[in-house]
């Protein structure tokens, strides 16, 4: 398969038959490791988790975030009915599909979680971090087109805020890293697709070359 094949085929797949071997896995990561850094800085780190238990607490913080943000969607005036809300809710049994979809998509799968060293690495100040964070991105869109040209599935699963913090402590972070996303990858099982998901109607792709401006943003190219 060719990058563009790959390209065109790669999708964010949630759920999976089973995980990857040790030399597929191998395979990915250091695909991924080619990828262009700010400085040549190779800011990523990577975490292979087998562990089970672990497995289970990050999928249940995946679910907590996925449910916050959905409460945060239907009440977006008032922060702190928002918190309350959330608090009270994550006290019941909840049968949230798209949250408990989220955390479902754990099961099955290689769980791998891509760090990023904060800064730049090279002396500048430690708030300049963009730099390294797009590097470990580029080298997770490696990693994506890597699995796919394997055959493989693969999808990121982000997190933000308090459930980042603590997938950081669970994995024993340093403070000069941060976690960038988790990475699962798998033989891939029935597809589902992001609206079956979040229940989200926006999943359509923008036609081509509707987002390509000449000069100025707004003077339409042609292409």
């Amino acid at each position: 398969m060719d990058v563009y094949e790959a390209i065109e085929r790669r999708r964010s797949v949630r759920v999976f038959k089973q995980g990857v071997s040790e030399e597929q896995l191998r395979r990915i990561i250091l695909a991924g490791t080619k990828a262009p850094s700010g400085s040549n800085v190779q800011p990523w780190e990577f975490i292979i988790i087998d562990d089970h238990r672990i497995i289970e607490q990050i999928a249940e913080y995946k679910y907590q975030q996925t449910l916050k943000m959905v409460i945060d969607e239907m009440i977006l005036d008032d922060p702190r009915i928002i918190e309350q809300i959330c608090r009270q809710t994550l006290n019941k049994p909840l049968s949230l599909k798209g949250a408990k979809r989220q955390k479902d998509a754990y099961q099955n799968c290689t769980v791998i979680a891509v760090c990023n060293k904060k800064g730049h690495g090279i002396g500048r100040k430690p708030w300049m971090n963009i730099e390294n964070i797009a590097s470990t991105w580029m080298c997770i869109e490696n990693m994506e087109l890597a699995a796919t040209a394997d055959g493989l599935g693969i999808l990121t699963s982000i997190f933000r805020e308090e459930h980042k913090v603590a997938v950081e402590k669970l994995l024993g972070i340093p403070e000069d890293y941060e976690l960038t996303t988790m990475v699962l990858i798998g033989v891939e099982g029935e597809f589902l697709a992001r609206q079956e998901i979040l229940g989200e109607r926006r999943s359509e792709v923008r036609p081509a070359f509707t987002w390509l401006h000449k000069n100025r943003f707004g003077t339409v190219a042609t292409p």
